[in-house]
């Protein structure tokens, strides 16, 4: 079977000459469907970079990124943003949710720009709102919500739909223990990375 998410001596390096960071170097890592894996390191040690790598939100340096099997390098803008609708699930940070549509429409905000008609990928946001224990505030603004709340609909907006992969950056901060396993139980095959660090 084919891995979610290969990363083959994956580095990053950050400006040029003495002034260069290395970010990453040399990575390698490889996720299975189904498999769940969290890695940990202090502040600044790579983890976010290495999350956006895998989620081809940014390029590495050197080495191979693959997402099911197909490899990253040298998609164009468009080809990396179908990827990353179809097959990655990310929840950032920042959660990045957007302040004028309700959290349903959050949801299923992706799907949409992917084609699907609008009720059905409502259909499935509410059905992907109802596994994080949110079905109940579908309708509301994101500054409505407490922010445990928030960041269970950002983790609803990446398990919508058919993707496999979940990159997940830190995000259950605001959340209580409970709806937190509930969130991450209701993952099913999807693979998640939480957490990565720099090797």
């Amino acid at each position: 079977m084919t891995a979610v998410l290969e990363l083959m001596e994956v580095s990053r390096v950050h400006g040029e000459g003495p002034l260069a960071v290395a970010a990453l170097r040399g990575v390698s890592l490889e996720v299975a469907a189904g498999e769940f894996v969290a890695v940990m390191g202090p502040s600044g040690s790579g983890k976010s970079t290495l999350l956006n790598i895998a989620g081809g939100l940014d390029t590495a340096t050197s080495g191979d990124v693959l997402v099911e099997g197909v490899a990253l390098a040298g998609m164009a803008r468009a080809e990396l943003a179908a990827v990353r609708r179809r097959s990655v699930g990310y929840v950032f940070q920042e959660l990045n949710l957007i302040p004028a549509l309700t959290a349903a429409e959050n949801v299923s905000l992706p799907r949409e720009l992917d084609g699907v008609p609008a009720r059905k990928a409502r259909g499935e946001a509410l059905q992907a709102l109802k596994e994080v224990d949110l079905a109940g505030v579908a309708d509301r603004f994101p500054d409505e919500l407490s922010g445990g709340q928030q960041q269970r609909v950002a983790i609803a907006r990446a398990l919508v739909g058919p993707r496999r992969l979940l990159l997940a950056d830190e995000p259950t901060g605001a959340s209580t223990p409970s709806p937190v396993r509930r969130s991450w139980r209701c993952c099913g095959p999807a693979a998640t990375a939480a957490r990565p660090r720099c090797w």
